[in-house]
């Protein structure tokens, strides 16, 4: 019971020891929001929720995934290992975007009607590069369990981060300045979480167990993990293509503004879920790969952080349903009322994603690729036919959000469920070799 209580108390700490840098960091973020968003207006904001629509889609794949797989080896080398292959594949595939950029960008953003981010097409691939850059110093930082370097990054990032932007809007308030110093932001991220490892002797430390780092070792473990770039991949690249095509989709048929305002509202709803949703699950994940390891059930543990995700989240979420458009006015300006229509209804959706959070790590740790990547294509098939209902059928920005809105609701309801189901599955297996 001692041991028990124990464990439970280390995880508590680790939890709130990311909570804390994670809230730190957002209420710096929310602190200058008002200003950003009063500097910029609505169409300079949907020419960078345009960019980062993109970012998005392209960052999780430009390391195959395989930092996510950093966390699960049981050997401090072999993760290592996975964190050079991380780093290599980041360099090669923005290398490669850039060329592709060069010479077929221009045709590439005319086909999707958005061609306000034609002057920052370059940039793409040091944002994709950056991005993979930050996930692996992140993923190994979590392995290691130093989550107190994590929580003091982030809040200093976001101090320098958030003043650097707003400083450069009073120079001169513009979509170029506002998406360049946003797309630096995970530069100066990447370059803290590097400096603190590298500082932290006892992170970097081999053993004299370790096997020396070889091109046959790297491909070793690239085969081992070959699963994250066959299925996790190309799942989180429908994810985040699906996740973030509603800018594109509002900026190409109904303009910038629309975009705009579907970005702040992103970028604001996102946070409980970035805040506490993500905090709880980047502890849960090696927590739930150990335990998977020594064949322990992960159910319970699954439904216990469901429920008091479902509990924490209910009322900020539910505050935005029904006071949204009078909070976006009130704290971004009059212009921002119509982005509170559209957070009334993708609250609720992001109150799904919130509560979902353990479910979705669960997955890789139980080695769902396959039956994630499946559930993947069908979740896209229903989001993309939503936006385009919205923007061909309802021929209306707010219908377009609301379909959505509904889809993705049922998409991570549904995903809940799976998880559960196959947690419980799992774990009865075993039952008879145990």
């Amino acid at each position: 019971m001692g041991i028990r209580e124990l464990t439970k108390s280390k995880l508590l700490r680790n939890i709130l020891t990311v909570v804390s840098g994670t809230a730190g960091a957002q209420m710096v973020a929310m602190a200058f929001m008002p200003i950003i968003t009063r500097l910029y207006g609505p169409e300079n904001y949907g020419v960078l929720g345009v960019f980062l629509g993109l970012v998005a889609m392209t960052v999780p794949v430009a390391a195959l995934t395989y930092p996510m797989s950093i966390v699960l080896p049981s050997r401090d080398d072999e993760g290592r290992n996975l964190v050079k292959l991380s780093i290599i594949l980041a360099i090669g595939v923005a290398a490669l975007s850039a060329v592709l950029l060069h010479f077929f960008g221009g045709q590439l953003v005319a086909l999707m009607g958005v061609e306000a981010i034609t002057p920052f097409l370059m940039l793409l691939p040091l944002a994709m590069f950056c991005g993979a850059a930050l996930e692996t110093a992140q993923q190994w930082l979590i392995r290691k369990q130093r989550f107190k370097v994590t929580a003091r990054v982030a809040v200093a990032h976001s101090i320098i981060h958030n003043i650097g932007r707003s400083t450069a809007g009073l120079i001169h308030a513009s979509a170029a300045m506002l998406v360049i110093t946003t797309a630096l932001g995970p530069l100066l991220h990447a370059g803290m979480l590097f400096f603190g490892i590298r500082r932290d002797k006892a992170i970097g430390r081999k053993h004299p167990e370790d096997q020396p780092t070889e091109v046959s070792t790297i491909l070793g473990v690239a085969g081992r993990y070959s699963d994250f770039p066959i299925y996790r991949a190309p799942q989180m690249l429908i994810n985040a293509v699906s996740q973030n095509l509603p800018t594109l989709v509002l900026a190409a048929y109904f303009g910038a503004s629309a975009a705009g305002f579907f970005a702040i509202c992103k970028q604001t709803l996102s946070m409980p879920t970035h805040l506490i949703g993500k905090s709880v699950a980047d502890v849960y994940y090696p927590k739930l790969a150990k335990a998977i390891q020594e064949e322990q059930a992960i159910t319970g543990m699954l439904l216990k952080a469901f429920i008091g995700l479902a509990a924490v989240g209910l009322v900020p979420f539910a505050t935005v349903f029904f006071f949204g458009p009078w909070l976006f006015s009130f704290v971004f300006g009059t212009e921002w009322a119509i982005a509170g229509e559209f957070a009334r209804w993708l609250a609720l959706s992001e109150y799904a994603v919130f509560i979902s959070r353990p479910c979705t790590v669960a997955a890789p740790a139980l080695r769902l690729q396959r039956r994630y990547l499946a559930i993947e294509v069908i979740s896209t098939i229903m989001r993309v036919s939503s936006l385009f209902i919205g923007a061909l059928w309802l021929q209306d920005a707010l219908g377009t959000v609301i379909a959505f809105a509904m889809a993705s609701i049922f998409i991570y309801t549904s995903l809940i469920f799976i998880v559960l189901y196959e947690a419980r599955k799992w774990h009865k297996r075993l039952t008879p070799r145990s």
